[in-house]
């Protein structure tokens, strides 16, 4: 009897051959066939979910927000193929909507809006610990994406449920892992960590990099590091492809390689949408480009649904902080590596107001500028966002000797964060063994070493960090239950109108 079907002994190995060759011919042709992704990146929000001035620009249009963040972000996703977007860090603090509440947590509607953006993972900032841990837990809970965070734990409970997660973007394997500032403490106070503290992340990288790398096409770090440190991680860690930059709130416009390692960051303050193409090819990036997206508003048709949540978000701020309590002449830049007009007044501000010797705020306290025109509530809020205390102590004049030293050498050193001070003046120089203080006065009187004078400043320098700042160990210090901006507000109703007044009370001599 004949068969229909071939009884050919060798005809089953003759097709298996045939389709392990084709298999064969498929690899060979596509095998290594490079891969096109993109990352979409922002840094350091701090809560600027509303436009600003572009100052640095001709006829100063606004730029950034959230409006803007989604508009961009669809934009640049539509001519990409493949995507992910990430956030290094600190979307909180530095507006009032970081202090209202949103699905029972504070800065909750932050991360709707992020949601809805589309953000896909994100490392988290120090700043998303000023109101607590239990916060954070919030914020995580509301957000669905996750927060990858491999260096922050409390004795062996980590901060986060994952490190890293592994993407699949178009077939190709991509490893995200996140690290957060280091160290914590003194950068937030104490009672807000609940106990957790960050890890030096160095030895952390080099155990994930190598766990993931093997399994992936693409290794990126999410850091809240900072440049400096990244360009470190960048020359000594192996399996890093890119970096994803944060905390220093530098505008990376081309991206840096560092040791084969590409390292991009956004600025700050949600006015540049960061993009980078890499191109993939053998389990290596052959090809990049990257640019940032100035996200500037003039046409821009952004979500609806984002525009009614910022809508909301912004009547109701307004209708709680909105009033007009003083006027502007001009505008007041605040900068953190120098002495201001802004940490000038604040500090007097705080000085009368206690009735104390000196004032002292360090910079990062400040963390807005002042326009001409109405002063309102709000505007002092997120000029001083932080819910820190007023503390005051005693200080011997030979230990305020200790203070101006210190701030001396962080204003010659270019460090970012010097204090700001009422009632101390000083003229210094350059040297070559040093910096040599020449003239040092308080309130206008050379400094007697055997008084003791009257100190105000906030919880945050005086209890976790006068070492630091002062170079020295404040012991012994009473809680004034006050708030800065409380008292900045209350001295602005009772003035009004503010021109402004350069004081230089640190100077410089030659």
């Amino acid at each position: 009897m004949e068969s229909s079907k071939d009884d050919t002994p060798g005809a089953p190995v003759k097709t298996v051959l045939f389709i392990l060759i084709l298999v064969s011919l498929y690899n060979f042709v596509f095998a290594g066939e490079p891969v096109r992704f993109t990352i979409l990146h922002t840094n350091d929000m701090h809560g600027r979910y509303l436009p600003s001035k572009a100052t640095w620009l001709d006829r100063e249009p606004d730029i950034g927000g959230f409006e803007a963040l989604s508009y961009y972000v669809k934009r640049e996703r539509d001519r990409a193929a493949n995507s992910l977007l990430l956030d290094a860090g600190d979307f909180m603090t530095g507006s009032m909507i970081c202090d209202i509440e949103y699905q029972d947590a504070y800065g909750g509607a932050l991360v709707a809006m992020m949601n809805r953006i589309g953000y896909d993972g994100m490392a988290p900032g120090n700043h998303e610990f000023d109101i607590s841990v239990t916060n954070f837990r919030a914020l995580e809970s509301i957000a669905e994406f996750p927060l990858l965070c491999a260096n922050m734990a409390k004795k062996d409970e980590p901060l986060t449920e994952k490190s890293y997660q592994i993407y699949n973007i178009g077939g190709l394997k991509v490893g995200v892992i996140g690290i957060t500032y280091y160290q914590m403490k003194g950068m937030v106070s104490d009672p807000n960590l609940e106990g957790y503290d960050s890890i030096e992340p160095k030895g952390i990288v080099d155990s994930l990099a190598a766990e993931i790398d093997p399994v992936t096409d693409v290794t990126i770090l999410l850091s809240h590091m900072g440049l400096d440190y990244d360009r470190y991680l960048a020359q000594t860690t192996g399996g890093l492809d890119l970096i994803v930059s944060g905390h220093s709130h530098i505008e990376l416009q081309n991206p840096e390689m560092v040791n084969g390692v590409l390292i991009i960051q956004a600025g700050s303050d949600c006015q540049y949408l960061g993009r980078i193409d890499l191109t993939i090819e053998d389990d290596s990036v052959v090809d990049y480009h990257g640019e940032l997206i100035p996200m500037l508003t003039e046409n821009v048709r952004p979500d609806s649904e984002v525009s009614a949540m910022v809508a909301r978000f912004s009547s109701e701020i307004d209708n709680l902080y909105g009033q007009v309590i003083g006027r502007l002449k001009d505008r007041w830049e605040n900068a953190h590596g120098k002495e201001t007009i802004i940490g000038d007044w604040v500090t007097d501000i705080l000085g009368k107001r206690l009735y104390t010797d000196l004032a002292i705020v360090n910079s990062g306290a400040i963390r807005k500028s002042l326009g001409p025109g109405d002063i309102t509530v709000k505007d002092i809020f997120e000029m001083l966002p932080f819910d820190n205390e007023i503390v005051t102590f005693g200080c011997p004049g030979w230990q305020l000797r200790s203070i101006a030293e210190q701030n001396i050498s962080y204003q010659a050193e270019g460090y970012i964060y010097p204090l700001q001070i009422s009632g101390m003046t000083c003229s210094w120089r350059k040297t070559g063994s040093g910096n040599k203080i020449v003239e040092l006065l308080v309130n206008g009187e050379p400094i007697d070493t055997n008084r003791i004078y009257t100190v105000a400043s906030l919880d945050y320098v005086v209890i976790y960090n006068s070492i630091r700042y002062f170079g020295f160990k404040v012991k012994a210090y009473i809680k004034t239950s006050y708030k800065l901006p409380d008292l900045v507000i209350k001295e602005i109703e009772s003035r009004g109108i503010y021109e402004s007044k350069t004081a230089e009370r640190f100077k410089e001599i030659d």
